[in-house]
């Protein structure tokens, strides 16, 4: 039997697979799941939105989760993982030298992403849906223009 939780993981993995959207009739074919199954799952506006784009309904993922910022933090809801090695760009190659972890599958890590129903992502996966989700991991927009006189 395949539960709401199965569901979950599946839709996010396939949506995060593909840059952290997807077309809906594209995703319903890829999960093959029951329609109802499908409507129920989608309707939780914390972990899916839609919206259209060139006429086509396009299904969002959302999480809350987010990577911890706290200095010493031991317990808390959020991944404690260096952003620079979800990027694929962290110059301590190999947790060499960089003091944050690199570990998503630590004890922390894995209960954080299963109760976010992402425990099926892998790094590039988890840095898509971060990156949609949490603006403080993108770069600072800069406010000044020049203008020519």
């Amino acid at each position: 039997m395949v539960t709401d939780m199965d569901n979950i993981a599946l839709i996010y993995k396939v949506l995060s697979a593909h840059n952290g959207s997807f077309e809906l009739g594209e995703l319903r074919a890829n999960i093959g799941r029951v329609e109802d199954d499908l409507k129920c799952v989608l309707g939780n506006p914390e972990m899916f939105t839609s919206t259209v784009y060139k006429g086509k309904q396009m299904i969002v993922a959302k999480t809350k989760m987010r990577l911890c910022q706290a200095k010493g933090c031991n317990d808390c809801s959020n991944l404690h993982v260096c952003k620079f090695f979800l990027y694929g760009t962290c110059p301590s190659n190999e947790r060499q030298g960089c003091f944050l972890s690199h570990e998503l599958t630590s004890e922390h890590n894995r209960r954080v992403l299963g109760e976010h129903h992402l425990e099926e992502l892998d790094r590039r996966e988890l840095c898509t849906l971060l990156l949609q989700n949490d603006d403080r991991l993108l770069p600072p927009v800069s406010s000044s223009s020049s203008s020519s006189s």
